[in-house]
């Protein structure tokens, strides 16, 4: 470079570090002290000592190269100038402050809104309809726990009249819950974004209250219903009503009570709600006593009303209104049947109508003629005591039956008031004094007169049906009559080959070697003392002929 122009640009920028050294000058100066005590360093100086800047600006009034000496025409100042006067102030040495105390004050601002916002809602909130901004938590509590300070619920039905308030039941909001819900919803730290704006939420609102009083305020009614249901229970009774041939459950009232547990359930389940009013409705009812058992063991005793038999004839069916007569209902609504009551029963009612056994019996006789006949020991005669047990049984069972009634002594066929006794039997006609055997057929085997017993002494051979027992016997067959009570001997001694006994060992037909005539009017006045006399032929051939069992009839 040329030493000329560089000793211009050089002589240029003295100049202008001086114009500016003026300018410093003609401020106003502060306490050299001062700020000598709170300056450190000084930027014209500091730009001297930077070896960057030394080709351009030279030491301050640092000599200048010797080739070239001093400039000419520049005022030199005089050696000390600028310590005599101080180094000028710099107005805008602390500029680096004013962001600091900006940013400092932003972040107070900002804390104390977190601070704030962390106890109070945001502005432009509302919760549930209702305007809590600025609120605090307390606050907000306070405010929702006050909407139901008034409230009351009113509790009817099932016997129930009851208004319960708040006070009652401790009932209200759990404010605290809800306003930590209200506080949740905004962020402290996000109050700069959301200050501005506004949000609604809607929020589930927790009520408390205690469910033991609610419990409590219903007690006096569940006593009282179950009360009313026990007595109403007590005075029920199982009739039988004859028009419907049923029983029927007599009760006056309802036997279910109020279920307390239900009861309290649905009113809470109300007070949840928040409802002013709650109906108990059947849901909230125990059901009560169920008689239908009763009512139904009884009218399956009238259903299985069996049917009775003898010889495979229907002899009875037995009818609704007579097993009701043997049902007696307990004061616990059981039922039981009455076996005294059957028993006695089947043997009046249903032994007269299926008994034969010394009954008149009308009959004909394989030679046209009609007899009527009564008393004896042959034909029907049930068996009362062990047809009271089945007829018990079946109604037990409660399923239709049919029972062959069980018998004590049968006929050949059952027949009532009629000839119940087979075609083979002997046939003993007291007025014509002749008696006739029929085979099994029918037809007549054998016959002859005889003698029966004398009316006139008092000895008539008894009429009615009987049976040949097993008595019967042969061979010098020893007779002996009833004994005299003034020679303590027998009436008479007789003896016979042919015994043939009817009624027990005491009346038969035999053999009467002694006479000589039968038949005729020989029994009135000269009778027997009421066996029936026979020949000894006819004895004989009828021995060979009859058998135990066979039926005799002895009519007039």
């Amino acid at each position: 470079m040329n030493p000329d122009n560089q000793n211009t640009e050089a002589e240029k920028t003295r100049l202008s570090m001086a114009a500016r050294i003026a300018r410093l000058d003609e401020k106003p100066q502060e306490n050299p002290a001062t700020e000598a005590s709170t300056s450190t360093a000084d930027p014209i100086d500091a730009i001297g000592a930077d070896d960057r800047f030394a080709s351009i600006v030279p030491d301050e009034f640092s000599t200048p190269p010797a080739e070239d000496g001093p400039l000419q025409d520049a005022p030199v100042p005089a050696e000390g100038a600028y310590e005599a006067k101080g180094r000028p102030k710099r107005r805008y040495r602390k500029l680096w402050l004013i962001p600091v105390v900006l940013v400092a004050l932003l972040a107070a601002a900002y804390g104390g809104g977190v601070y704030y916002f962390n106890e109070h809602c945001l502005p432009n909130t509302m919760v549930d309809g209702a305007d809590v901004s600025g609120m605090t938590k307390s606050e907000v509590a306070a405010s929702i726990e006050s909407q139901v300070a008034d409230y009351v619920i009113s509790v009817t039905g099932d016997g129930v009249d009851l208004n319960l308030t708040a006070s009652d039941l401790s009932l209200g909001y759990d404010g605290e819950a809800y306003a930590a819900n209200v506080m949740s919803r905004t962020s402290a730290w996000q109050w700069p974004l959301e200050i501005s704006g506004s949000r609604s939420y809607t929020l589930q609102k927790t009520i408390k209250y205690d469910s033991d009083k609610v419990v409590s305020a219903l007690a006096p009614f569940v006593e009282q219903s179950r009360a009313t249901a026990e007595k109403t229970a007590k005075e029920a009774t199982v009739t039988y009503d004859s028009a419907s041939k049923a029983f029927v459950l007599q009760i006056d009232g309802d036997t279910s009570s109020l279920d307390g547990d239900a009861a309290a359930a649905k009113v809470c389940s109300a007070l949840d709600a928040l409802q002013t009013t709650v109906e108990l409705g059947d849901d909230c009812m125990n059901t009560g006593y169920d008689f239908s058992s009763f009512v139904v063991k009884a009218n399956s005793c009238l259903s299985a009303a069996p049917t009775l038999t003898l010889a495979g004839t229907t002899v009875a069916e037995i009818g609704a209104d007579q097993i009701a007569s043997w049902l007696k209902v307990g004061n616990d609504l059981g039922i039981e049947i009455d076996s005294a009551a059957v028993t006695a029963w089947c043997k009046g009612d249903l032994s007269k109508a299926c008994d034969t056994v010394g009954t008149s019996r009308t009959y004909t006789r394989a030679d046209g003629q009609t007899f009527t006949v009564a008393g004896g020991e042959y034909g029907w005669n049930i068996d009362g005591a062990s047809t009271a047990d089945k007829i018990i049984s079946a109604l037990e069972g409660g399923q239709k039956t049919i029972i062959e009634i069980p018998t004590l002594s049968k006929g050949e066929t059952w027949v009532l008031g009629g000839q119940d006794w087979g075609k083979r039997y002997i046939d003993i006609d007291l007025s014509e004094q002749h008696a006739r055997m029929y085979d099994d057929s029918g037809s007549l085997i054998w016959e002859s007169d005889v003698v029966t017993g004398d009316t006139t002494e008092d000895h008539a051979t008894p009429t009615g049906v009987y049976t040949m027992n097993s008595n019967r016997a042969s061979d010098n067959v020893e007779l002996r009559g009833e004994i005299d009570a003034s020679t303590g001997e027998p009436e008479y001694i007789s003896y016979v080959d042919y015994w043939m006994p009817f009624i027990g060992n005491s009346y038969a037909l035999h053999d009467a070697s002694w006479r000589s005539s039968f038949g005729g009017t020989i029994y009135c006045g000269n009778g027997s003392h009421g066996c029936v006399n026979l020949p000894v032929d006819k004895a004989a051939e009828l021995w060979n002929l009859c058998r135990v069992g066979d039926t005799v009839v002895v009519h007039n």
